[in-house]
């Protein structure tokens, strides 16, 4: 039996929670996720504290007001990244389910879309979506699979990253059968793999990394590098690797030959005074200092030989074309009563809340658009 809704939101996280937030509450609403529970990626956020947004977001306001507006109050660290005043990320997703209690919303949980099909008026334009899913687990049987129709389709399924939360990347499928362009996709703001001697592994220092192409700096970041068994990490890396760009001409493997990773692990100290010195312990940590002789301390060069892959990235690069969305509405230009909001989209950022901002105001813009669009339709039938 087919269903009908005014609204169909394929997404329950972040981004897709805004948004359902936002749409009037007179508008009958039909939410799709893979998981059993809405907003489960936001649970694991900024390690399980959830950094909303950061003071340096054009929009961090917007975000501040949407959450003060449900209940949740928040705090601000010294380098401007905004939490929940409880600093449990739960409690995010929490709000935001509890913003949504008592509205008219199905939730279709545990389902997964295998199919989007425009539905044409008498005159050939879009009048309506129809979205097939099936069990998430994969289960195939004759009750299986369903259908709902929506006059409006807000598509808000996240990118590639995390696959265990559910991001597995099937929604670029099913954008590019509504028309739309993908572009390339990579794991972004994870670790880097690079050969260091096994007694580094698990060795924390503070110091400098410059990203180099071709032998020309591109990036640097500073801040507290991880070594690990099979790598670098930690937030100074995590920032670098939006910069990594294959072209599309290129191999991975190709690619990353015209990559290299400089260390500075003494970024107060000068050459001169780093070069006095007989070794490099009592700047670095024992480990380092068998390493890295004082001559190497400041310039360090590493070969990269991979970016960490989808299931430690923390986000996607790549995802809908931009020049085919009307970036304040979220509006389809090519596909009318087709929105889209969060990850899906070819839109990156560092750490410190800049994805998770993107993903609430998208939401937020989206709904408010759809709003808007509900009145004019109203008007128009009024007439």
């Amino acid at each position: 039996m087919n269903q009908n809704y005014d609204v169909c939101i394929i997404g329950a996280g972040a981004a897709g929670l805004a948004a359902a937030n936002v749409l009037d509450p007179a508008l009958s609403i039909c939410i799709i996720d893979k998981n059993e529970i809405p907003g489960r990626k936001i649970l694991v956020t900024g390690g399980g504290r959830c950094n909303l947004t950061n003071r340096a977001c054009h929009r961090y306001e917007m975000t501040l007001d949407f959450f003060r507006g449900l209940g949740l109050e928040t705090r601000c660290d010294e380098e401007g990244r905004y939490y929940p005043y409880s600093m449990v990320a739960a409690d995010v997703a929490g709000v935001l389910r509890k913003g949504l209690e008592g509205r008219d919303i199905d939730w279709k949980l545990k389902k997964k879309v295998t199919d989007i099909e425009k539905l044409p008026d008498e005159q050939g334009t879009t009048s309506g979506f129809k979205v097939r899913m099936t069990h998430a687990d994969g289960r195939e049987g004759r009750d299986d699979h369903e259908e709902i129709r929506a006059t409006i389709l807000l598509i808000a399924m996240g990118g590639k990253a995390a696959p265990r939360m559910g991001t597995t990347g099937d929604g670029y499928g099913l954008c590019k059968g509504l028309g739309h362009s993908v572009t390339r996709t990579y794991p972004i703001l994870t670790g880097l793999s690079v050969d260091v001697p096994e007694n580094v592994a698990g060795v924390r220092a503070r110091g400098r990394v410059c990203l180099m192409e071709d032998g020309k700096v591109i990036a640097e970041e500073t801040g507290e590098i991880q070594f690990t068994r099979d790598g670098i990490s930690g937030i100074c890396v995590f920032d670098l690797t939006p910069h990594i760009k294959i072209r599309p001409s290129e191999t991975p493997g190709e690619g990353l030959l015209r990559f290299t990773l400089k260390m500075d692990l003494a970024p107060e100290m000068s050459e001169e005074e780093v070069l006095s010195r007989a070794d490099s312990f009592g700047i670095v940590t024992g480990p380092l200092a068998e390493w890295i002789p004082p001559s190497e301390l400041k310039n360090k060069e590493l070969k990269i030989d991979g970016v960490w892959g989808w299931d430690r990235a923390q986000a996607t690069a790549g995802g809908v074309a931009l020049d085919e969305i009307d970036e304040e509405t979220m509006a389809s230009t090519i596909c009318p009563g087709l929105y889209f909001a969060g990850e899906i989209l070819d839109v990156q950022g560092p750490c410190g809340g800049f994805n998770l901002q993107h993903a609430w105001e998208s939401g937020i813009l989206a709904a408010k658009a759809i709003n808007a669009d509900f009145k004019i339709r109203d008007q128009i039938r009024e007439r």
